[in-house]
């Protein structure tokens, strides 16, 4: 979960983009309920990536829009997007779904999108 890269392959063309995550949250949740898929988090600063996966993308999205969440989490471990959407701030990140998918093959979507980023 802590896979940070910049994510160059270009020909990957996501399902949704939202550009101002802090502005598109309500959209975030409302085009993400009761789906499951693989997204990626990009650093608008610093241009690195974050590419995940969730068998629940509204219930992952309100983890990742809690700070409160986020804190605990970080007590527990190491988490790079979590500590860097801390430090930077949500306006300084854009979102994309990459693609929507069965919830027992998330972690497989997502372990291709990690090997085909260059």
């Amino acid at each position: 979960e802590n896979n940070i890269n910049t994510f160059k392959n270009k020909s990957i063309i996501p399902i949704f983009s939202y550009p101002n995550v802090k502005k598109d949250q309500n959209l975030i949740y409302r085009n993400n309920r009761y789906k499951s898929g693989i997204y990626c988090w990009t650093n608008l600063i610093t241009n690195e990536s974050y590419v995940g996966h969730s068998r629940s993308l509204t219930d992952r999205f309100y983890t990742y829009f809690s700070e409160k969440s986020i804190k605990s989490a970080l007590r527990k471990k190491t988490n790079l997007i979590y500590s860097a959407i801390l430090k930077y701030g949500y306006s300084n990140f854009s979102l994309d779904i990459i693609e929507y998918c069965p919830k027992d093959k998330t972690i497989k979507r997502e372990q291709y999108y990690w090997f085909t980023k260059t």
